[in-house]
């Protein structure tokens, strides 16, 4: 079997057609939409066509990476092997080559092949990977089972502290040891100062859980940690290691301010069998907070548990009212399409603008949703809708009053390139979803544009800055917006609870807090308990500014 994936491989070019570039570029995006819909069988069959080495264009690494994510997803390691060993051969000089190393590296790690797994580690060689070397390495190479593999390996490899550290274990745990192997459990203790917590480690995929903090506050973390990815900046999973390395960061400032708080980990996913399991853990119905999990499947039954013990529960990510429904001490973190729509409103008749609406919205599910909320309040308010469609390629025209538009996947900037280029001068409110931040060119907003942007981080805040530096020296990366929330949260929650519930009741009903966060702010002094603080935001002398909340 094995020898024919290698025979189609190689044979690839004679068995399809060379494309066209525009082909090529059409092939690609479809294959990346499939697997980001999880369609992983459907993508890897779009994607193998493309990993021919007789293409030379910009996309067709990536092409060899998506396709060797998708095989990896749908169960064919060693053709995703392949994949990457073809993508290193073909195209050693791309500037992605160091994160599919690491994706490499942690494929024939989690399967055992640890040589293989260590070798592709070592050939990355800038520093600023040194966080998640580390990270993938304290994951996997507590599997390997004997001293001797530990040893072979490490002679090879003498500078990884992780490995050394595995060494170390090994040999600790071992009833019988020779003098030789004593001495160099004293030796690599030393040189690595193993003895002592280690700084700037990222969680791992499965984190076990620390003793309980019985002098200060237990936080329940309930995310997949398993399918975390730190490796890859657009991993479907990246943002699970993102939200805890904030949380991690919260917490050492929090401990250093005096107030004693414990992270306790739980990976728990869609299988209800593992929130089970985290139930039945010593401690856990103790804890202060609890947060996630993330999937309904989950989610409700641990409802019932958080609610029988009297715990908080906080969505970090979610921004659905109905999970709030039948809880009485829940929290979201992200203030829901209703209340956004309050918040744009209040701000557009603050402006001035006439009681008139036109409202678009793009493919996705939620931007209908979010339309559709935004309607509502409309009407509320008492202004005409004038439209309420979905935005394709229509030519669209100035109306009395303003414009709204909720979109995905960067459509946000053809919606407002077809207002420009119908010289339509009305005030637009977008969301902030409508973007990819990551390439998005920022002169498409003119200052008629106005941003609903809920993740909004003002990078010329002391307290931002500061940050940014401490999680790239923990970390090797630069925080994503969910490393920031993962911050927020535990610094929020843990400085309003360390006097007890009945003055953390007291302080959550106190409204705004805003100084020490990276985002924008924190307020759950309503009824249900949503944050309300919703930034608008606009773009000005080359930077983004809050210009209502």
């Amino acid at each position: 079997m094995k020898k024919s994936i290698l025979l189609i491989l190689i044979c690839s070019s004679g068995l399809f057609a060379q494309l066209s570039d525009q082909q090529y570029l059409n092939t690609y995006k479809e294959a990346v939409k499939l697997f980001e819909e999880e369609k992983f069988e459907d993508a890897y069959n779009k994607l193998v066509p493309l990993t021919n080495r007789n293409y030379t264009n910009a996309v067709a690494p990536y092409a060899y990476l998506y396709g060797a994510l998708a095989a990896e997803n749908k169960g064919n390691k060693y053709h995703a092997k392949i994949l990457y060993r073809s993508l290193f051969q073909y195209y050693p000089d791309w500037d992605k080559t160091n994160d599919a190393k690491l994706l490499y590296a942690k494929n024939n790690l989690a399967d055992g092949y640890f040589e293989e797994g260590l070798k592709a580690i070592h050939e990355i060689d800038d520093e600023k990977y040194k966080g998640l070397k580390n990270a993938i390495l304290e994951e996997y190479v507590k599997n390997i089972k004997t001293i001797a593999a530990l040893k072979n390996l490490y002679n090879k490899y003498p500078n990884y502290k992780p490995l050394a550290k595995a060494l170390v274990d090994k040999i600790q745990a071992n009833r019988y040891n020779s003098k030789a192997d004593l001495e160099l459990s004293d030796m690599l203790t030393n040189r690595f100062t193993l003895t002592e917590p280690a700084k700037g480690n990222t969680p791992k995929s499965k984190p076990t859980t620390s003793q309980s903090n019985a002098k200060g506050l237990n936080f329940g973390i309930l995310l997949p940690f398993e399918t975390a990815s730190p490796q890859l900046a657009n991993g479907s999973s990246r943002y699970i290691y993102d939200i805890y390395a904030g949380m991690q960061l919260a917490a050492e400032k929090l401990n250093g301010n005096g107030i004693s708080i414990a992270l306790h980990a739980y990976d728990v996913k869609s299988d209800v069998n593992m929130l089970k399991n985290a139930e039945k853990k010593e401690g856990f119905s103790k804890m202060n907070l609890v947060v996630g999990p993330l999937y309904p499947a989950t989610n409700t039954p641990a409802q019932k548990f958080i609610n029988e013990n009297n715990m908080i529960q906080v969505h970090p990510t979610s921004n659905n009212l109905s999970l709030l429904e039948d809880s009485k001490n829940a929290f979201l973190m992200q203030p829901s399409h209703a209340y956004q729509s309050k918040k744009a409103f209040d701000y557009i008749i603050a402006d001035g603008q006439p009681k008139s609406v036109s409202i678009y919205f793009g493919d996705a599910r939620k931007d209908s949703l979010f339309a559709a909320q935004y309607r509502l309040e409309a009407k509320k308010r008492g202004f005409t809708v004038n439209e309420f469609r979905r935005f394709t390629t229509q030519k669209l025209k100035a109306d009395r009053g303003h414009i709204f538009y909720a979109g995905d996947n960067n459509a946000g900037v053809k919606f407002l390139q077809n207002l420009a280029a119908n010289n339509v001068k009305s005030q637009i409110m977008i969301t902030a979803g409508s973007f990819n931040w990551d390439k998005v060119n920022t002169d498409v907003f003119s200052d008629n544009v106005s941003i609903i942007y809920p993740e909004y981080v003002n990078r010329e805040k002391e307290a931002v800055k500061e940050f940014e530096k401490n999680y790239f020296e923990k970390t090797g990366a630069f925080p994503s917006y969910y490393s920031y929330l993962g911050y927020d949260l535990v610094y929020y929650f843990g400085s309003t609870l360390k006097d007890g519930r009945d003055i953390f009741n007291i302080n959550i009903g106190l409204g705004e807090y805003t100084d020490e966060y990276m985002l924008s702010g924190y307020d759950f002094s309503e009824k249900i308990k949503q944050n309300i603080v919703v930034p608008v935001v606009k773009f000005r002398y080359g930077n983004f500014e809050e210009v209502y909340r």
